[in-house]
């Protein structure tokens, strides 16, 4: 078997030792600057406040109700709840339920022909509102008489006829020009 000779390995700057040992500690030292956490040593928030307060234009703000990991439960139940911890996990339902249990909620018996006619109806292909298939008569919606008031007033032209209401009226309107003519 050959021995390997320098010359036979590989070169490229990224397989270099001195390089992979390089990228590995600036990788290491990246994640150890990113993965910091100031919280978990103190639960309070008098550390987070110096660190914030020491930097030029960083605001700083708490979590919500519990610290950071959970550290103030206890605290914060207390001034939730009050020291006596009575209140239940669930809602207060002050009637009786309708059921005991939950109703069954099943189909029951199946009569499948009866079924599969209701979900397919019947095939009219009129569709129209008024036709010959519904079996109703409209002859009291089309020749229902008038009120006599209103007949009147239908049947007068002066209420609809321009002419006939007014005789001064002309169609279309006086001309512009006689208009100023008028003296009287």
């Amino acid at each position: 078997m050959a021995e390997i000779t320098p010359f036979a390995n590989t070169t490229r700057i990224g397989v270099d030792n001195c390089i992979v040992d390089q990228r590995s500690i600036q990788n290491t030292q990246s994640c150890n600057y990113q993965l910091q956490n100031y919280f978990l040593a103190e639960c309070g928030m008098k550390k987070p406040i110096e660190f914030a307060t020491s930097q030029p234009a960083v605001n700083y703000k708490g979590s919500h109700n519990l610290g950071v990991g959970g550290c103030n439960v206890d605290a914060n139940s207390e001034l939730l709840l009050g020291s006596l911890q009575t209140h239940p996990k669930n809602k207060v339902e002050i009637y009786q339920r309708p059921y005991n249990t939950v109703p069954y909620l099943g189909r029951g018996s199946v009569d499948s022909i009866d079924e599969s006619k209701l979900m397919q109806g019947e095939q009219v292909t009129n569709r129209r509102s008024v036709n010959r298939l519904s079996e109703k008569t409209y002859m009291s919606y089309t020749s229902t008489p008038l009120l006599s008031s209103i007949n009147d007033r239908v049947t007068n032209p002066s209420y609809s006829v321009e002419e006939v209401a007014s005789s001064n009226w002309v169609r279309g309107g006086i001309a512009s020009r006689d208009v100023h003519r008028d003296t009287k």
